[in-house]
This record gives C-alpha cells, structure tokens and sequence, in this order.
C-alpha cells in the first residue's frame, strides 16, 4: 500500500521533528495524525508556515541546552551538608530521602523534583555519600552529600568538654595559689645578736 507524506506539526518521539517531512501508513495518517493536528499535508503554505516555526522552535532550544549546560556545570561537584538525629555510632534514627536532598538544592538556589534525583536508597548512615541528578536528555551531574549524625561521637565529646573543664580548673588554682602568695608580708629575717661587754674582775684591774 503506497505511504503518505506529512509534515509534523510538533515533536514527535521516534518519528520526527516540527517541519520534518515524514512517510506514513494512511490508516496512521488518517486515524492519528491528521485528526489531532500532530501533522499537515505537505502543501506550499503549510511548508513555509512550518519553517518559520521550526526556526523559532530551534533558537528557543538552542538557548534552553545553554541554561541547562550553566546549570549542569554548577552542579557538578556540589557538596551539600546536612544533619541529622542519630546514635553514637552514626546511624540515623530516619533517614536522608529525595525530598530532602531537593530541599538541600532548593537552599542553594536549584529547583529540582524529587523524580530527577537518582538514589537506590535512602540514606541512614552519616558520611559522605554520592548522589546522582538526572537534569536533561541524557545529561547528568553527580553531587556529594555530607551527612553528620548529631549523637555521633557523643562520649569523645564529653571527655573533651570534661578535660577542658579539668585544665580551667588546674589553671585558677594555679593563679590563686600565685596571687596568695604575692598579697602575704614578708617574714623579718632574725636580728643578730649585740656583742656581749667584757666585764673586767678585780683581779684584772690591779
């Protein structure tokens, strides 16, 4: 059965751009295509109509992919931070989901759905953790997310806080113990003793 030749209307996936010539079945042509406006016979008028709009079409894309590119561009390598309730041991009583890296993103200046994040898992573990965006087509960044739990490492903590309190107390002791001893009066040192008169006996006098 001899094909149809249309011009497309709009973008079609796996057929065709807006203004591209394509070659169809005529059922598809009749049932699909032309009923909905996806294409037009490939007359003069609708030629030149079609290119016009193909050219706007491409300069609006054209200034899209530039966006896009910036935008990768300043993503790519992004570290987030973020943090969250946890044990000792790091491990999160939640968990750091999709909502909350767009969060994160949204922070910075990056609308971004929870759809284009790319994550097998949530995240329950502090740490460094990679995190892919699906941003266009088939362009995407990669993005570090550090993830600090807030009961990490609590008893190393404490002892610091505890031997910092120590080292202030030796240390206001010390300084009592110094400025006592400069407000204390000197102790007198011991006169010495006058030497004894000789005293002369009679025998010593004749």
């Amino acid at each position: 059965m001899a094909r149809v030749e249309l011009m497309l209307r709009e973008n079609v996936p796996h057929l065709g751009k807006l203004g591209d010539m394509v070659s169809v079945a005529p059922g598809f042509a009749r049932n699909f295509l032309l009923p909905r406006g996806i294409a037009a016979p490939a007359t003069s008028e609708n030629r030149r109509v079609l290119a016009r709009k193909r050219e706007r079409q491409d300069a609006e894309d054209m200034a899209r992919n530039v966006e896009l590119a910036a935008r990768a561009a300043a993503l790519g390598g992004m570290v987030l931070e973020t943090t969250e309730r946890s044990d000792e041991k790091g491990h999160l009583y939640g968990s750091v989901t999709a909502t909350r890296i767009a969060e994160l993103l949204n922070e910075k200046g990056f609308e971004i759905s929870d759809d284009s994040i790319r994550m097998d898992e949530t995240i329950k573990d502090s740490g460094s953790h990679e995190i892919e965006l699906h941003l266009f087509g088939e362009t995407s960044v990669k993005v570090t997310i550090e993830v600090t739990g807030e009961g990490e490492n609590r008893e190393a903590s404490r002892a610091e806080i505890l031997a910092e309190v120590d080292a202030n107390e030796e240390a206001e002791a010390a300084e009592s113990a110094e400025a006592a001893a400069e407000a204390a009066p000197e102790e007198a040192a011991p006169e010495e003793a006058a030497p004894e008169e000789a005293v002369e006996t009679p025998e010593e006098s004749e």
